[in-house]
Formats: structure tokens, C-alpha cells, sequence
């Protein structure tokens, strides 16, 4: 996960729950579920299903699942609001803004990046060197 992109939505998603008057739950309960659909589909641009899934604490298919549901949702005014409310949140909480950055998470993730590309050279090299063996016989 991208944390020094993405360490505002637990924030965002407990903001949206408080203001819709839930408590953060594991349940099917309709009103829960539309929470978190809206959640989802108001992050939709911001964020992977995986990222989205593992803030509300469901499976990437769930959120497929709220994606696909968000139109035919609309029609709903309880859903309506819900999504509103999720879209108001998602501005009060931007979480790309440079403001939001947390270097420490950016500087393991450099790093992180940067021991993948020397393991990666090693393999491309190693390569290299089978290939031209193997075009000599």
C-alpha cells in the first residue's frame, strides 16, 4: 500500500460512518453496506480495489461488486446521501496533497524500490549471459 499516499482514508472511512450516524461494524446490515459502497466509490480514483477492500475490511470483490451496484444504487435516496456524504469527506480529507506526505514511508518505499531494481539487474544480466552461452553452441 501506498502509505504516504493513502494514510488519510481510515480517517476518511470512520469520518463518513460518524456522519451517517454507524459505527464501524462487520455487518451486512443494508445501511453498513451502502456505507461502505460509497466509501468505495467515492475513493474509486484514489486508490486500488486491494487498498479500497482492506480500509473497510472486505475482499477486492466486494468492491467490484460496488462499483458494478453504484448506478443502479443512485436511484435509492438513502444511497444517494451516502455517497454525497463520502464525496464531502473525500475533500475534507485529500490524500494527495504534499502536505499529507509521510517521508519516512516514502523513504522505505524507495528503498524498497530501489533494492527490487538491483535484484532485478542481477536476473537481467544473468540472462544475458545464459543467452549468449547458449547462442554460441
Amino acid at each position: 500500500m501506498r502509505a504516504f499516499e493513502l494514510q488519510q482514508m481510515p480517517r476518511a472511512k470512520n469520518a463518513i460512518f460518524a456522519r451517517l450516524g454507524l459505527e464501524d461494524r462487520d455487518t451486512r446490515k443494508r445501511e453498513y453496506t451502502l456505507a461502505r459502497g460509497a466509501f468505495a466509490n467515492a475513493y474509486r480514483s484514489k486508490a486500488t480495489l486491494i487498498e479500497i477492500g482492506r480500509i473497510i475490511g472486505r475482499d477486492h470483490s466486494s468492491i467490484v461488486h460496488a462499483y458494478k451496484e453504484h448506478g443502479a444504487r443512485l436511484a435509492y435516496k438513502d444511497y444517494r446521501w451516502a455517497y454525497k456524504v463520502a464525496c464531502e469527506i473525500r475533500e475534507e480529507y485529500p490524500i494527495d496533497s504534499i502536505e499529507n506526505v509521510d517521508v519516512s514511508s516514502l523513504e522505505q518505499e524507495v528503498k524498497k524500490l530501489n533494492d527490487m531494481v538491483s535484484e532485478l539487474v542481477k536476473y537481467k544480466e544473468l540472462y544475458l549471459t545464459l543467452k549468449k552461452t547458449f547462442d554460441e553452441f
